[in-house]
């Protein structure tokens, strides 16, 4: 099926929205973009000398296999969490690729919370009703900032801010890589989001479980004001969303929420665990550093949700450069962020080619 096809046949606004979203040109310029400030990071801090010091063994090579063992692990929690939350209505197969297109969808836009908007009409192209793919949706970004939220302060207090933000990493003010002064603030930054963190998850749960409602009512008034009127629309659909969804969770049993919680844990532990693989493969952290490196993904992840660059492209890098440099040599520690990125975000790009245009051809010629 031909673009133009796809464009004639189906002029659903809706479905536009998300064809423009997902173009061949936006894909290559995000892998552009990530491919170029990676590029120009290495290219100012790389020193040959270092990188003829690493030995490949069979260490590195076991390691970085767990890496990407860890990345399938998150995937599988993903697909057992939406089969979950959708009481099984979606296969395995479905959960596969709506997982695949939805990360993909993040790795193509500014921000999660995109890619959370667009997984809706996934699951509504896989036969979900909107009241349960809106409930999915929702239920998902709310289990996330949970874990966020207390996983973060937990390594926060056990931890203390000088190993969490990396302090005294000389390594920063040593290093070529340009803007490492912005992160001597990085608890402020922290911090900022993760107090927004909090009065979103408040703002959810009183929706969710308490007076689905008043929320929107309350959307609704924000949204009135002049400067906020040409979001209103969509703000009404989230109201209606939660409403569904306050519905759809009434049912739910406390094994449900507790098989939620945990997939949801073990999905972003694995994901917050490939730095540690990816150091481990080159270098020789000690026993104690893991949990700081683990505590930096915390940091890291907040940074990456800034809107400014789809799927977080420069800032990720430019970010784990910052943060880890004290567990790597300086001068390859940009090198170790695009390995980093080669197992964490190029996969779901690639996904995102592979399963998209099949993706739509089936949905559109059945």
């Amino acid at each position: 099926m031909s673009s133009n096809d796809f464009n004639e046949v189906h002029p659903d606004p809706q479905d536009q929205d998300i064809k423009k979203q997902f173009s061949f040109s936006r894909i290559i310029l995000v892998i552009a973009v990530s491919l170029a400030i990676s590029g120009y990071l290495i290219y100012t801090s790389f020193d040959l000398d270092a990188l003829k010091k690493i030995e490949w063994a069979r260490k590195s090579m076991f390691w970085i296999s767990m890496g990407a063992l860890l990345m399938v692990v998150r995937h599988i929690g993903y697909m057992y969490r939406l089969r979950l939350i959708t009481d099984k209505k979606l296969s395995w197969y479905q959960s596969f690729n709506v997982i695949s297109l939805w990360e993909f969808s993040s790795a193509v836009t500014p921000s999660t919370v995109g890619g959370a908007a667009v997984a809706i009409w996934f699951m509504k192209k896989e036969n979900l009703s909107l009241g349960k793919s809106a409930a999915t949706s929702m239920l998902t970004i709310f289990l996330d900032q949970v874990f966020l939220a207390i996983g973060g302060g937990l390594l926060f207090l056990t931890l203390g801010g000088t190993s969490m933000f990396a302090h005294d990493a000389m390594c920063r003010s040593q290093s070529d890589l340009p803007m490492m002064g912005i992160f001597h603030n990085m608890q402020t930054i922290y911090f900022f989001g993760y107090f927004l963190f909090l009065i979103i998850i408040a703002v959810l749960a009183y929706g969710l479980f308490f007076n689905a409602h008043a929320f929107k009512s309350l959307l609704s008034g924000l949204f009135s004001l002049p400067f906020l009127k040409k979001w209103k629309s969509d703000a009404l659909q989230t109201g209606d969303d939660m409403i569904l969804t306050s519905a759809e969770l009434k049912t739910k049993t406390k094994g449900f929420w507790w098989k939620a919680l945990c997939s949801t844990a073990i999905t972003w532990l694995a994901f917050f665990m490939i730095p540690l693989t990816i150091i481990l493969a080159f270098f020789e952290p000690g026993v104690s550093d893991f949990p700081v490196i683990l505590s930096r993904m915390f940091a890291i992840w907040m940074l990456m949700l800034l809107p400014i660059s789809p799927g977080g492209a420069g800032i990720a890098e430019l970010t784990f450069s910052a943060m880890m440099c004290d567990f790597t040599d300086p001068a390859l520690v940009a090198t170790m962020a695009l390995v980093w990125r080669l197992l964490t975000y190029y996969p779901y790009l690639l996904a995102g080619v592979v399963i998209l245009p099949r993706w739509i051809n089936r949905k559109y010629n059945t």
